[in-house]
């Protein structure tokens, strides 16, 4: 379990970050590239999920402070006398008894107990309160997913010419697989172990079919669907944090754009504006 008190100052240290990239992304976004947010999102991330402070246990260096002795001065043509307690020995007396009264028993007294007092303190309650919030998190996404995973094994299912449109695009799956699901409003990527790609049905034809599966594709190559996990993880430890929210809407954003480039440099010029013309119209039906 994670120390309260370590992961609020952790969350409190990273708010500043977050909030100057939100700050920093719209004006940066036309000169540099959307891969650098990209990145700094995962750093914020990681450093989100390790709750430890990073400081030296022992200083690095120690100083100690000179010791100072004293030394008698000694007038020229005098002795030093020496003290009359040194030259008496100590004269030993006789020890007379004391005699003390017998102190009367004290009944015991009861502790004063005040019954308004709570019987658990705000420091004893906060780490409750996180868990249950953090629980509550995953298992929100947790129930989601399988209610879509139940969806998915119901009513997608494979279709022979999206694997003959991809190897006819040069983008073989490896081990992705491609299916068509009814209700979807645009094609997506799912599954963290097992990906697959999820065409709406009717799935796009021709020249876009190639588009969106080239775009799916690089997401797989990538790893995002680790790197939006991580993110969410992120979100559920620091649930209490309204910026970590936001990071993770705008990572999502950043994702998408980081993807988009990646695509973009791997298509030959010509197929760059068809390409971004498919892209618009799937955002707009996934909207």
């Amino acid at each position: 379990m994670f120390d309260l008190p370590t992961l609020l100052e952790v969350s409190l240290s990273t708010a500043p970050v977050i909030l100057l990239l939100l700050l920093l992304g719209p004006l940066l976004e036309k000169r540099y590239v959307p891969r650098w947010r990209y990145w700094a999102w995962l750093v914020v991330a990681v450093r989100l999920l390790l709750p430890v402070n990073f400081s030296l246990p022992e200083p690095l260096v120690e100083l100690t402070p000179p010791e100072f002795t004293t030394t008698p001065v000694v007038t020229p043509g005098t002795a030093p006398t020496p003290s009359t307690a040194a030259l008496s020995p100590p004269v030993p007396s006789s020890p007379r008894p004391v005699l003390t009264p017998r102190p009367n028993p004290v009944p015991p007294v009861a502790p004063n107990v005040d019954e308004s007092a709570p019987l658990l303190s705000l420091s004893q309650i906060l780490p409750w309160v996180w868990m249950a919030g953090a629980l509550g998190v995953v298992l929100w996404n947790l129930v989601g997913w399988l209610r879509f995973r139940r969806w998915i094994k119901r009513w997608a299912v494979p279709e022979p010419s999206l694997e003959a449109a991809a190897r006819a695009a040069e983008l073989s799956p490896l081990t992705v697989r491609l299916l068509r699901c009814p209700g979807l409003s645009g094609p997506m990527m799912t599954g963290l172990f097992r990906p697959t790609v999820l065409l709406p049905d009717p799935p796009p034809e021709g020249e876009v079919l190639s588009f969106v599966l080239l775009h799916e594709l690089t997401h797989f190559r990538r790893r995002d669907i680790w790197y939006k996990t991580l993110l969410l993880l992120a979100a559920a430890v620091h649930w209490f944090n309204p910026l970590v929210w936001l990071m993770l809407r705008a990572a999502e954003g950043d994702l998408e754009r980081a993807c988009d480039a990646d695509v973009l440099r791997a298509l030959p010029p010509e197929a760059r504006d068809p390409y971004a013309s498919a892209i618009l119209a799937a955002a707009r039906r996934g909207s």
